[in-house]
This record gives structure tokens, sequence and C-alpha cells, in this order.
């Protein structure tokens, strides 16, 4: 019986140390950064124009890029430019030349008349920072 335990203990600890050896995700290391070479972030559309709302609704939007460049792309932080805007994530992992990902973001509106929101995608790209727009006119009720 004390055999069947030690056999089950090594078992056991075989397969957390493979287990542990096993990422599928691509770790971002410094050859996927290439100052000479720096990855494009080609964007769908920059300025998305949502029209008219009605006071106090939500816009919501996903805006779509593609890496056009020949390294991979590494989206380091996006960040709204007013509380407003909320941001619903993007790709943290890296974005190989040719894949596409979404920064998918949701505008309250607030106040009544034209507004035109941003935000900021830091990424390993020259410039290193691109805007994106959000406008529209938002109709009292």
């Amino acid at each position: 019986m004390k055999n069947y335990y030690l056999i089950f203990l090594v078992l056991i600890s075989v397969v957390g140390c493979v287990s542990d050896k096993i990422n599928n995700s691509q770790q971002i290391t410094a050859d996927l950064i290439n100052p000479e070479n720096p990855p494009i972030i080609k964007f769908q559309e920059e300025i998305f124009d949502f029209d008219t709302v009605a006071l106090g609704s939500k816009v919501e939007h996903t805006f779509t890029f593609e890496n056009t460049g020949k390294t991979p792309l590494l989206i380091n932080s996006v960040k709204a430019g007013c509380g407003c805007t909320v941001l619903k994530g993007w790709p943290k992992t890296p974005i190989l030349p040719g894949e596409t990902g979404e920064i998918p973001v949701v505008l309250s509106t607030s106040r009544t008349g034209f507004i035109k929101k941003y935000i900021s995608i830091l990424a390993n790209t020259r410039p290193a920072t691109n805007r994106l727009y959000l406008q529209g006119y938002v109709a009292g009720i």
C-alpha cells in the first residue's frame, strides 16, 4: 500500500513539473521590439462619427486595427481621455504581422451639443501614441 502512495506522489510531482513548463501564450521579450523596423498599426477608422443620439444614451463602438508592419505589435496601454469613456479591453498578447485586433469602447453621454472624445493607444509603433476619436451630437430630451 505504501508503494501505491509513493507512486501516486511521484506521478503528481511529474505532472506538476511538466504542466508548469507548458505555456501557450507568447512571451513578450526584447526580441519582439525592433526600433529600426517598428510595427504599423492601421485602423479601419480613426474617427467614429455616431451622428445624433439622445442625452443619457450610451454609444458603443469597436475600433478594429491591423498590424501592417513586419514585426509584432505590442499594445502597452489604452487610456480614455475622460471618465465618460469606458474601455472594454484590448489585446494583451503580441499581434503578429497581418493579424487584426479590436478595441471596444462605450461612451456615456451626459451633456447636450457636439462632443468629441478620444482614447490614446500606447504601443511599440512610431509614433508610440495614437489617438482615436468618438464624435457626434447629443440631443436633449
